[in-house]
């Protein structure tokens, strides 16, 4: 399985309360356990982060972002989630995203030749030298996803693949079932990945 370079689990609420998440906070509660290099405290949000992860609570939103990508990472920051949430079962969770970026060298993904565009006319249109970008959104189990394929111009030609898969929540129990789908998602956009970057 291609593995993404960046991602991140996001959980919104109507009313998360940062001022309780402090470091020790944490701590105390096992919810994040590895050793913290930052800390940010405020009243309207809160910040611990290491090499591997991070954790920002504002009034809205936890997001747990994994900073090296591995298998094992990604495990882990899901578990972070579920703790989290777990603590707080009585917040009014609303919604669960999870999101994953993938950059790739221009030549190795021409959107061109799987989108059916008519290249003459975009040629004559645009330039000679366009590259084509897309937005598909498509249903994944209980998810909405939007995935966008973005291509860079100029020398360094790269195309950055995202993907956020969504989707609304009416409980914690609902959050956690959504989280154990973690694995789930990545699968469907890594074989998407594949099935862009091979050369047929």
């Amino acid at each position: 399985m291609i593995l993404p370079s960046g991602a991140n689990i996001v959980i919104l609420a109507s009313n998360y309360n940062p001022s309780i998440v402090s470091k020790d906070w944490l701590f105390q509660r096992n919810i994040f356990t590895e050793t913290v290099k930052n800390f940010v405290h405020t009243p309207i949000f809160a910040l611990v982060e290491n090499d591997d992860f991070g954790i920002l609570v504002d009034e809205q939103r936890l997001q747990v972002t994994t900073k090296k990508v591995t298998k094992d990472k990604l495990n882990t920051s899901e578990a972070i989630a579920k703790r989290f949430i777990n603590i707080l079962p009585e917040t009014p969770y609303k919604a669960v995203g999870m999101n994953y970026g993938y950059t790739f060298p221009g030549e190795k993904c021409r959107l061109q030749t799987i989108i059916s565009a008519k290249d003459k006319k975009l040629k004559k249109l645009i330039s000679s030298t366009y590259e084509l970008g897309a937005t598909v959104v498509f249903e994944f189990r209980q998810f909405v996803v939007t995935f966008t394929a973005l291509p860079s111009a100029g020398e360094v030609r790269q195309i950055r693949m995202n993907f956020n898969f969504h989707s609304n929540t009416a409980n914690v129990e609902e959050v956690k079932k959504r989280l154990s789908s973690h694995m789930k998602t990545l699968e469907k956009a890594g074989k998407i990945i594949e099935g862009l970057i091979k050369n047929d």
